[in-house]
């Protein structure tokens, strides 16, 4: 499948750019980039226009044999959008350990001011359009970002923000990327954040220490759907479920699909456990009305998981308790929600 394929050749090329071990395969980069590419990297003024741009700045020993340090992969996940006929973006996000080599470790760290020795670990994010030519394929954009990074140890941009800013570029291509900077924060079915957007928001709003409450809903029997109505019908029924978010939660809220069927919201501030739970039922029945406008051919339903932010909470946590009694939810009985008990652990 073409979503696969892409998620695959974006996998391989972050790879290839962070390994920084064989400087021939970043050359050929060049080689699969439309004429009129941008390239947008983490630090300031780390943008590319051209592919001679491009060239240039690999030619310029940057990505040369012989780093300090090697790049080991801890987590990683792709999703693969349509965003015109053979157009389509990937949005990536990999956690990576970095790891001084023996004997360097102590002088890096000592550089860099911090007085921890070994081992630092970072998260990359990703944003990159293809373009299907044929049997090829060719790279429209790129934006790579490096949080921990950005600006020399000044705080994470947000992700619709490009290291260096845009000010500098032509019009034109100013408008080319900040459009692709707003495709790369969203889904762009349902308009939503995305998952990795998502969980930069949410942990923005957890820096306040205001509380909060975090929310995990997954459509029941998905593929059901897909099954009964059709793909095009199952594509209107996660928009559906989008504006039934929107309208429920306040606006304030951050809400997200995190792929497929599965979305999930975070509202902070001092809404209770009774008007969580009323907002929970009002998904519930909302969603289920939904049954009506296809036929009532198949019984709609959601199941939610609900946990409140006690005291300073990680996003981490947040996210595997709310996750945790989705999954209740869903075991015991569908189309219910469920709040995380820590003495309980399901």
């Amino acid at each position: 499948m073409i979503d696969r394929e892409l998620c695959d050749l974006t996998k391989q090329l972050m790879f290839t750019c962070l390994s920084g071990q064989n400087s021939g395969k970043i050359q050929e980069i060049s080689g699969i980039l439309e004429e009129n590419s941008v390239v947008i990297g983490s630090r300031a003024h780390e943008y590319y226009t051209t592919v001679e741009q491009i060239k240039s700045e690999l030619d310029s020993g940057k990505w040369e044999d012989g780093r300090e340090y090697v790049y080991r992969p801890v987590k990683d996940w792709y999703q693969c959008t349509r965003l015109a006929e053979n157009v389509y973006l990937v949005c990536g996000n990999l956690r990576i350990e970095k790891i001084f080599q023996p004997g360097n470790e102590e002088q890096a760290f000592e550089n860099a001011g911090l007085s921890v020795t070994g081992l630092t670990e970072t998260s990359v994010r990703i944003s990159m359009v293809w373009k299907k030519d044929g049997k090829a394929n060719r790279i429209i954009h790129i934006h790579i970002s490096v949080p921990q990074e950005d600006g020399c140890g000044q705080p994470a941009r947000r992700p619709d923000q490009a290291a260096g800013g845009t000010e500098m570029l032509p019009e034109p291509e100013k408008k080319t990327v900040d459009y692709y900077r707003r495709l790369s924060e969203k889904d762009l079915m349902t308009g939503l954040y995305n998952r990795g957007s998502f969980e930069y928001y949410v942990k923005k709003r957890l820096e306040s220490g205001e509380g909060g409450t975090f929310y995990m809903i997954d459509l029941d029997d998905f593929k059901a759907v897909n099954d009964t109505y059709g793909h095009v019908a199952g594509d209107r029924v996660i928009m559906d479920m989008a504006d039934i978010l929107r309208r429920i939660f306040a606006k304030e809220a951050v809400i997200g699909r995190l792929g497929g069927d599965e979305f999930a919201v975070y509202e902070a501030g001092c809404c209770g456990r009774k008007e969580a739970e009323e907002k929970a039922r009002a998904v519930l029945q909302d969603y289920s009305a939904l049954s009506e406008k296809y036929g009532n051919d198949f019984q709609l339903s959601c199941s939610i998981g609900m946990y409140r932010e006690a005291d300073k909470e990680t996003f981490e946590n947040l996210y595997s308790r709310a996750d945790e009694a989705l999954y209740f939810s869903k075991n015991s009985y569908k189309g219910t929600f469920h709040w995380y008990y820590r003495q309980h652990r399901f």
